[in-house]
């Protein structure tokens, strides 16, 4: 409520200065894409291969857990440690793996800056065309955290900005707007964070911390 009101402040005053505004659904131009979709498939085949080989470690773990609670009544207290300490060692290179995956400089990110930020300067330098040609001061994005109370279609330049980044010969998705998720984490304009945690929940990566240690008596 409380963007609301500032937005419509915002917008007040602006049009007492004659001020000409307009507003682009990033969300659905990204999604109408085609090149995004092959982006969006190629990470989504990395972050699955990356979630696959965290899962075989965590395997391993459990194997190796397993085996020393079966044995530890056999072992040598040095033995004992000498496992535990193999354990330890393998939970680390669990969770080093992770950081060095999805971690805030991880490859994820990395992978999708390079895949995601060509299509996103095409879009914004496709933004600052139209908002140029209409004479625009200001362009809202409506696929962001910014809260509408209104939008009269005539001054939605997403149409625009999509057949300039288009290629040469492809349509668009046309499902896009029916594909659009309730939240905007899954749009790259937005914070790589809540990318993250989006990704992390959809691939349902095991944490290591759900993995009780073991305790020698």
């Amino acid at each position: 409520m409380k963007n609301s009101i500032v937005i419509f402040i915002f917008l007040i005053s602006t049009s007492m200065f004659g001020q000409r505004f307009g507003y682009v659904d990033t969300d659905y131009v990204l999604n109408s894409l085609p090149q995004y979709a092959d982006a969006q498939q190629r990470l989504d085949m990395q972050a699955n291969n990356w979630a696959t080989e965290i899962e075989n470690h965590n395997e391993q773990l459990e194997v190796m857990l397993t085996e020393f609670q079966n044995e530890k009544i056999l072992l040598t207290k040095d033995q004992v440690v000498e496992r535990e300490a193999e354990i330890a060692e393998k939970r680390q290179t669990i969770k080093d793996l992770q950081a060095q995956r999805y971690g805030p400089n991880g490859d994820m990110l990395s992978v999708r800056r390079n895949l995601v930020k060509p299509i996103q300067d095409q879009i914004w330098n496709a933004v600052k065309t139209v908002a140029e040609r209409r004479k625009y001061s200001f362009v809202f994005d409506k696929g962001s955290d910014l809260v509408m109370l209104y939008s009269d279609p005539k001054y939605d330049i997403s149409e625009e900005v999509l057949r300039m980044v288009l290629p040469e010969g492809k349509e668009p998705i046309r499902d896009a707007k029916n594909r659009r998720t309730p939240d905007n984490s899954v749009n790259p304009m937005n914070s790589d964070k809540r990318v993250l945690k989006k990704i992390d929940n959809r691939l349902k990566i095991q944490k290591t911390e759900s993995i009780k240690p073991v305790k020698s008596k």
